[in-house]
């Protein structure tokens, strides 16, 4: 089966895997044309391929989420991944603070930038026609809830912050 290209280097495959999804027997499809479809490729044409040019190639953990596969993770329901406008991404051998700080050093129009557990970065792009807010968070958990900080940080540093009182 030939691949579909969103970039000239990041494939519609790379967005619909999900371990979860094969687990039920439920494969994630995207209609060639859709507002998901159009989505995907406006995020990787806007952010994805200009980040995988500086730093190399970008592993996608997380790309578009059908309703029925992010309520199931828990999601949320406002989650850019519904409509294929966010992708949690991974850069081998760089950190995801790294990561992180070096999009938000860049002149790209994201809607939010994510540190999440320093395990991956979440980035979501505004869509077309829309203004880019450049919000960023980062999501880390102090040994009894998720908590969510503006700014990108090292999770380590808000631990041993959270400790100090």
């Amino acid at each position: 089966m030939q691949r579909i290209s969103l970039s000239p280097n990041f494939f519609l495959d790379e967005f619909t895997r999900s371990q979860t999804a094969e687990r039920f027997g439920h494969p994630i499809e995207v209609e060639l044309g859709s507002t998901v479809f159009n989505n995907l490729r406006f995020l990787c044409l806007t952010l994805l391929q200009p980040i995988r040019e500086a730093l190399g190639p970008i592993t996608i953990s997380s790309g578009y989420r059908p309703k029925w596969l992010n309520d199931h993770i828990g999601g949320s329901p406002s989650s850019d991944h519904l409509t294929g406008l966010a992708a949690d991404i991974i850069v081998p051998g760089r950190s995801p603070l790294d990561v992180a700080r070096f999009i938000s050093s860049q002149n790209l129009g994201y809607k939010q930038l994510i540190n999440e557990h320093n395990r991956w970065v979440h980035i979501a792009s505004p869509g077309p026609d829309t203004m880019p807010r450049r919000q960023e968070l980062t999501i880390w958990h102090n040994g009894q809830q998720n908590l969510t900080t503006n700014g990108l940080h090292s999770v380590t540093e808000l631990r041993e912050q959270a400790l100090r009182g």
